[in-house]
């Protein structure tokens, strides 16, 4: 009897610790999300600065290489390379805006002006689409209370585009405040790229087992890598389908090339949503001068896309992240749930991180063999062993 009493109390005790744990750990990750959902400006100011480390590195890294003149080695030292880099990133932008500025303040001057008239102009047309829409189901014979139906639903979607351009505006006038991101997101970044080294030291440092260590040193370079690959991708086809764009609208002969292509390349850098929205724009402005302008220009972006996402992006990313069009779908879709443009932003690198945890992890448990998503070509069993992350290993955003 009484050993029967000492196992349900010990149960007891045992049922107590679990719950006691759980309720802690789910109070734990309550805490966590708030913190997470309060800070998610600064983070996404930390996210953009580790994506201006990566778009930079590749630079820095070259400065860095040593220099040999007869026996002697001559190496710039990491912080004169970064102000190097950065004064050459500021020359190169300071050209490109005095050769893209002039024409394009004449041409956002003469949108502004012009806006007025475009949004009368897209009124009338709207009435117009609306009573050629009634009188072709009149000339149908459709029953009375179908046309009703169709007219409703053709009014509410017109009627809801206007307040949806409108709420877009002011989403990018918004965005201002956000401008002193333009010289915060450098600053971090430089002293982020400068002591990458001795952040990813310390961090291996903290682990209990040199095996454990090694595991993370690795981790951390496919992830190095695999964010990298994806910056970069998104950088230089932002360039390219801006580049494009405005010349393809120049020779179309369609208004604002300039704008538009700029326009173009930065949501661009927005996976799916952003090149959709672009092209809404740049259609939609199109129209304002002629329906068979509108026409090319539409028929011309398409191809764009086509080339883009089936040529010109899969070469530019070349062994990066490598998912499944569908996993890149729905990715974006649950970024979009969850957080919006952020989470649309966020969801690719994201997704590609979690495949480099989960084959580090199961290569850690020795489930199976490594298969690295950066690196595809090694898949069989575990990398070479490689020292610790010292002054002589490259660091997280040399790759």
């Amino acid at each position: 009897m009484k050993d029967r009493l000492h196992q349900n109390s010990e149960m007891i005790r045992l049922w107590t610790l679990v719950i006691v744990r759980v309720i802690f750990l789910l109070a734990g990750l309550a805490i966590a999300s708030w913190l997470l959902y309060e800070t998610r400006a600064l983070l996404l100011l930390l996210v953009l600065s580790i994506f201006f480390c990566y778009l930079v590195a590749p630079i820095v890294h070259f400065l860095e290489q040593p220099l040999y003149i007869g026996n002697r080695e001559l190496r710039l030292p990491r912080t004169v390379a970064l102000v190097l880099v950065y004064v050459l990133i500021g020359a190169a932008l300071f050209v490109c805006f005095r050769l893209l500025w002039p024409p394009m303040w004449q041409q956002i001057n003469e949108l502004a002006r012009n806006m007025p008239s475009y949004l009368k102009s897209a009124t009338d047309a709207t009435n117009n689409l609306i009573n050629g829409a009634n009188s072709w189901m009149r000339h149908l014979k459709l029953p009375q209370e179908s046309r009703d139906y169709l007219l409703d639903h053709i009014k509410d979607l017109a009627g809801s585009t206007l307040p949806w351009f409108e709420s877009m505006v002011g989403g990018l006038v918004g965005l201002v405040p956000y401008l002193t991101w333009l010289i915060l997101v450098p600053v971090l970044s430089f002293f982020l790229l400068k002591d990458a080294v001795s952040f990813e030291q310390n961090l291996i440092a903290l682990l209990p087992s040199e095996r454990l260590q090694k595991r993370v040193h690795w981790l951390l370079m496919d992830v190095s890598r695999t964010l990298a690959a994806y910056i970069r991708a998104q950088i230089t086809s932002c360039l390219v389908v801006g580049a494009v764009v405005m010349i393809g609208l120049s020779l179309i002969g369609a208004p604002y090339p300039v704008v538009l292509g700029a326009i173009a390349g930065l949501l661009e850098f927005i996976p799916l949503i952003g090149p959709l929205i672009s092209a809404s724009i740049i259609v939609g402005l199109t129209l304002t001068v002629s329906f068979k302008t509108a026409l090319i220009v539409a028929l011309f972006l398409a191809v764009l896309r086509m080339v883009q996402d089936y040529f010109i992006y899969p070469k530019i990313v070349g062994r990066g992240i490598k998912m499944h069009p569908l996993v890149v779908i729905m990715a974006i879709l649950a970024g979009a749930e969850i957080g919006g443009l952020v989470g649309i932003f966020l969801s690719i690198p994201v997704v590609g991180l979690v495949i480099v945890f989960y084959n580090h992890f199961l290569a850690f448990r020795g489930t199976q063999n490594l298969r690295v998503v950066v690196s595809p070509e090694q898949t069989e069993g575990e990398p070479a062993p490689q020292p610790a992350a010292s002054a002589t290993t490259p660091s997280l955003v040399e790759q």
